[in-house]
């Protein structure tokens, strides 16, 4: 996956039925030389908004990432978590699954991959 986006790694993931928070942490494990078991293990309860509907695992994902890169450093680690949270909160009007509500002519479970894309997408231009 050396090559790769990591929305096309994260697509990649989550097709081979990692959850979204794994799918999420698990493009970034090359930056942050991790191993894909470590993300898969870390993000194991995360997916479904924590298996019971509450954040949704994209937003944790990216949240685990972003602490990887920015988790020594207070304010800024903190400057990026709400950056990210009011870009998700933006596009899609919520951060808990059960909240987060699909279009016309799609279903819930058909938006996770949108979901994961935007917040591979959103890491891997902070990354850049």
């Amino acid at each position: 996956m050396d090559s790769v986006s990591f929305e096309e790694q994260a697509t990649q993931l989550h097709d081979a039925h990692w959850n979204c928070c794994q799918a999420v942490l698990g493009c970034c494990c090359q930056k942050f030389h991790m191993e894909p078991e470590t993300a898969f293990r870390l993000g194991a309860f995360f997916g479904g908004g924590m298996r019971c509907g509450e954040v949704c695992g994209a937003v944790t994902g990216a949240l685990m990432a972003l602490g990887l890169a920015y988790g020594d450093e207070n304010n800024r680690a903190s400057q990026k978590s709400h950056a990210f949270l009011k870009a998700f909160r933006d596009a899609y009007g919520h951060l808990e699954c059960k909240e987060l509500v699909a279009p016309p002519g799609m279903t819930k479970r058909q938006m996770c991959p949108v979901y994961i894309n935007f917040a591979a997408k959103y890491l891997e231009d902070e990354f850049r």
